[in-house]
């Protein structure tokens, strides 16, 4: 540290950064101000802005209704209005809305506070430079290639009151947001369509792969093709046995394709029978993470950040695909969509008529 001397070479583009510095607050000129900020102080105040807009629009998620007003106030919701968008502008605005320069003291020895005894700098890197007046006001600026910076938005807004104190409230309610949102993704609650799913993807990517359980999370529909295969396979069985002496029913039954469905004693045997085949299909198409909840007919829905969800079918949305899930009669979900590989796999031929 070293105080400077009336020939230090720094003075001149120093003296240009005070003078742009406090004439920007003197005049109230927002736009020149900005122009003279640091840039990581910059890049950290609109970081923090766009924060908060993030933190704000979790807000119905996190807060329940009576206190969503008071969680937007505590994440500036007001401000984040009077700055408006995230263009060019906006850091401007922000130190409009932030900064009440009528609050700083302006003298004439500001204005010639570069004198030897009131310049100390600070070799770095970055090297640094305090500007100390004969009134007591202090500016500090930090040298960016050729040009020095101040660094008076970063000590009395980035560093100093209410930014500090919003930014905490934007990373709160954001952790809060990822929190939940991470429980909707790793839930087991068969009341929900993503819970439901996670069980299935559990259980399908066990080894060897879980089929009671996988059975026991198809639909309504998809268990009922497996009875309705049952009871054709029954018919055309019959119909068999009033042909073919039962010596030779076994072979009937293979060359009608139906000796599986004769064998099983129930539709979950059936199903775990069909689950040693080649021809076997695993329920799901994909078994990643589910990310969000999509109505088939009537577009996106707000998946992780929606606790109701209108009508029995939808769709889990993963990385690489969907999974349709129904909500059954007893208001669980279930997989839905297995019937046309049930049927492809199962489907007797229709019984022959007797011949006269």
């Amino acid at each position: 540290m070293t105080a400077c001397g009336s020939e230090h070479p720094a003075e001149a583009s120093l003296t240009a950064a005070v003078r742009a510095t406090v004439d920007a607050l003197s005049t109230r000129d927002m736009v020149k101000l900005w122009s003279t900020v640091d840039t990581p102080t910059r890049t950290s105040l609109l970081a923090a802005m766009r924060e908060l807009v993030a933190a704000r629009s979790k807000v119905p998620e996190v807060w329940p209704e009576g206190d969503r007003a008071r969680a937007l106030a505590s994440l500036g919701d007001d401000l984040l209005d009077k700055i408006g968008p995230d263009d060019e502008g906006r850091g401007a605005r922000l130190l409009g809305a932030l900064i009440d320069p009528s609050q700083i003291t302006f003298t004439q020895e500001i204005l010639d506070g570069l004198k030897a005894r009131d310049v100390t700098v600070e070799a770095g890197p970055p090297e640094r430079a305090s500007v100390f007046t004969a009134v007591g006001e202090t500016f500090v600026f930090v040298r960016e290639g050729t040009e020095w910076r101040s660094l008076f938005v970063r000590d009395n807004l980035l560093e100093a009151g209410a930014i500090p104190v919003l930014r905490e409230n934007a990373q709160k309610t954001l952790a809060l947001a990822a929190e939940r949102e991470k429980a909707w993704r790793l839930s087991r609650n068969p009341r929900t369509p993503q819970g439901s799913y996670n069980l299935a993807r559990a259980a399908q990517t066990a080894t060897p792969p879980d089929i009671d359980a996988l059975f026991t999370l198809l639909d309504d529909d998809g268990r009922k093709a497996l009875v309705e295969m049952l009871e054709a396979a029954r018919s055309a069985q019959r119909a068999i046995q009033k042909q073919v002496a039962k010596p030779n029913r076994r072979d009937a039954y293979a060359d009608s394709g139906i000796t599986r469905l004769v064998d099983a004693t129930s539709d979950r045997d059936l199903y775990k029978r069909w689950s040693t085949a080649k021809d076997f299909v695993l329920p799901l198409s994909v078994t990643d993470e589910p990310l969000s909840i999509e109505g088939p007919k009537d577009g996106p829905k707000d998946g992780p950040k929606d606790g109701q969800i209108d009508g029995p079918d939808v769709l889990v949305v993963t990385a690489t695909g969907k999974v349709a899930m129904h909500r059954d009669s007893d208001n669980f979900w279930r997989i839905a969509g297995t019937r046309p590989a049930i049927q492809k796999a199962f489907k007797p031929p229709a019984p022959q008529p007797k011949p006269d």
